[in-house]
């Protein structure tokens, strides 16, 4: 298991681009919502997921899309590392992004939406640990990622059904959500929602495990980063923005979340690193734990009959067809159906082995 100390982070909001990712280790309880397409895929360990339709419990390898303005909750259950995808549509102009809000789903990600998404993070990786990398290439996968997600078929049928506690719950969070900045109170809460104190406050803690000024202070101090990060503001008119009775509680509730002050989050933010780092990483550092992803095996012919897939390591063909395969030279060819399909560089590629699957 990967030691997790440190953090990876490749933002957009450093230079006014749509798309973050960050590879992270995190066991805080906090809710959030943002306009923007989050994909989620395990590293190492377990994490659970909470949305507005839906709770779940995430193993290693599994991929979770968070539909843009989804209130949703990921929590680290067991030495759990996560990869993160953000693409931010408020980055975007509405010409590029349409209506958004409505063309995303969020749910656990299967079948060949899975592995074409899959894919394409996968370039992006490939593609970012590279020194110079080209933008235009980076745009098309961000791109990609949008067309495959927007199309995935998504049936209700298929979520597990919530009880009413649960239905409650999310009418509070909603409620929070639209009312965070404003002199707040879990008696507001309730009496809006005509439910009973102290059943609100069970909502509270049966779902986020956290009391309701927890989780309130977590939601002004998610709303804040913007302007914080900005730099333009100071403590205090954030503070009182986002809110929070003063400063001193701003920085209190800030250090509670994040581990450090507001102004050291400020930055290190500037320097790139995150909240908690002690030092920075760079991305080769995680690639014991990224190996589906850098050494993910690329189709590159497929029909009802036949597939040839390769890697660093090997080309696969799977059919139960006849196939020829020749090496002439330094060149490899395959044959099949009387065509030569491809033609690879073998000392360029180091291919060292074939695997024929009938």
């Amino acid at each position: 298991m990967m030691n997790m100390t440190s953090y990876y982070d490749f933002s957009g909001q450093k230079f006014g681009y749509p798309l973050s990712l960050s590879i992270n280790s995190f066991d805080r309880h906090i809710f959030s919502r943002q306009n923007s397409l989050e994909l989620s895929y395990v590293l190492q360990g377990e994490y659970q997921i909470v949305t507005e339709k839906f709770t779940s419990k995430l193993s290693k390898g599994e991929l979770v899309m968070i539909a843009p303005g989804d209130i949703h909750l990921i929590s680290h259950k067991k030495d759990g590392v996560i990869l993160t995808i953000h693409i931010d549509f408020d980055r975007m102009t509405t010409a590029m992004s349409g209506n958004s809000n409505e063309a995303f789903s969020a749910m656990i990600v299967t079948n060949q939406a899975y592995d074409q998404l899959k894919n394409k993070i996968s370039g992006i990786l490939k593609l970012i640990r590279q020194e110079n990398y080209n933008l235009y290439t980076l745009n098309a996968y961000m791109m990609d990622i949008l067309s495959i997600a927007s199309q995935v078929s998504f049936s209700m049928s298929s979520l597990p059904l919530q009880d009413e506690a649960h239905k409650n719950y999310m009418q509070a969070i909603l409620y929070i959500d639209s009312h965070y900045n404003e002199n707040l109170t879990l008696g507001d809460v309730a009496d809006t929602l005509s439910f009973s104190l102290s059943y609100t406050s069970k909502l509270f803690k049966k779902f986020t495990g956290i009391t309701f000024i927890k989780y309130l202070n977590s939601v002004r101090i998610r709303a804040s980063l913007e302007d914080l990060l900005e730099g333009i503001k100071n403590i205090s008119e954030i503070s009182d923005e986002c809110g929070m009775p003063n400063s001193k509680a701003y920085t209190e509730a800030f250090k509670e979340i994040y581990g450090i002050s507001p102004s050291n989050y400020r930055k290190r933010f500037k320097k790139n690193f995150a909240p908690t780092v002690e030092k920075e990483m760079k991305l080769h550092d995680f690639d014991s734990i990224l190996e589906d992803f850098i050494n993910e095996e690329e189709t590159v012919y497929e029909d009802e009959k036949c597939k040839i897939t390769l890697n660093a390591e090997h080309i696969k063909l799977e059919t139960e067809e006849e196939i020829k395969i020749s090496n002439k030279g330094k060149r490899i060819q395959i044959v099949y159906n009387s065509h030569i399909l491809s033609s690879y560089n073998y000392k360029k590629a180091k291919y060292d082995c074939f695997y024929i699957c009938a």
